[in-house]
């Protein structure tokens, strides 16, 4: 199949609206993660809703993703924190287009089976704010937390019993939270909403926050199986778009365009080599 392929947030984060949007346009992705932190400029210089939507499709872009948000969970200061930022993505993604929000998982203080009854609640929740704008929520599973791999989190989005939750298959915190086939086959396709791609090496070096903002690698310069990992999403019937999401000191050293077209033609290369039965390395 033709999977579609998107800019994530993170790989250009530091790029203004036009710039990731002409650095998207000219690699050649379907379309772009964003934060609201990425139209700031634009809204002070006085651009509206219409003036971003026609940016987006003078460069034949869609929105894909709106994100992230934290704390959801949290209570007091620390919850309407959240709450507010939560309110300014789907301010975003009313403006300018989305399929989705994401989400992150946290640590919470309490057992694990009260945690994950809390945290389902909570969830719960959101989605249903969520709804309200049209939205599905994406959860992230983040291994140094309460919620570290993608059986929790199913288990999570399924107790939420919300229809428009569901889950993001990122290929880094799978392989570094121990993610199994069996939990990833036990996910109904259709509620995998999106995945991120990065590939890396099998060994954790420094700390999991360090290796995952530093030392990502591009699809098929690793050591992770992701032709293997995209034959099964395949076969399993999973249609989420793809987000190239590799964070790196050596990609942050490159100029954006730079980045956009290496972490496109390295996707398009291990997404080939699933579909050929080969193994994508470089």
């Amino acid at each position: 199949m033709l999977r579609e392929i998107y800019l994530c947030a993170s790989m250009v984060n530091e790029a203004s609206f036009d710039e990731r949007l002409a650095a998207a346009s000219a690699a050649g992705y379907h379309g772009i993660g964003l934060r609201p932190a990425h139209v700031k400029e634009d809204r002070a210089a006085g651009r509206t809703d219409a003036d971003l939507r026609a940016r987006l499709d003078e460069h034949g872009l869609e929105v894909i993703e709106v994100g992230f948000a934290a704390d959801w969970w949290a209570d007091g200061e620390q919850g309407a924190r959240a709450v507010a930022h939560e309110r300014a993505l789907y301010e975003l993604a009313e403006a300018v287009g989305a399929r989705h929000v994401l989400f992150i998982t946290g640590a919470v203080d309490l057992p694990p089976k009260q945690a994950l009854e809390m945290l389902a609640e909570r969830f719960a929740a959101v989605c249903d704010r969520a709804a309200g704008h049209g939205l599905k929520v994406a959860l992230e599973c983040l291994p140094w937390t309460g919620v570290p791999d993608l059986g929790l989190g199913w288990d999570l989005v399924r107790q939420a019993g919300r229809g428009n939750g569901g889950i993001v298959l990122d290929t880094w915190h799978l392989r570094r939270g121990g993610t199994t086939e069996d939990m990833l086959r036990a996910i109904p396709p259709e509620r995998i909403l999106t995945i991120q791609i990065s590939d890396g090496r099998h060994e954790v070096v420094g700390g999991h926050l360090d290796d995952t903002f530093q030392r990502r690698e591009l699809p098929g310069e690793g050591e992770f199986d992701l032709a293997g990992l995209m034959r099964l999403v395949e076969s399993l019937g999973v249609t989420a778009p793809v987000g190239v999401e590799v964070l790196s000191d050596r990609m942050r050293a490159l100029p954006v365009p730079e980045r956009a077209r290496l972490g496109l033609e390295a996707t398009r290369a291990v997404l080939a080599a699933a579909r050929d039965g080969g193994s994508a390395a470089h």
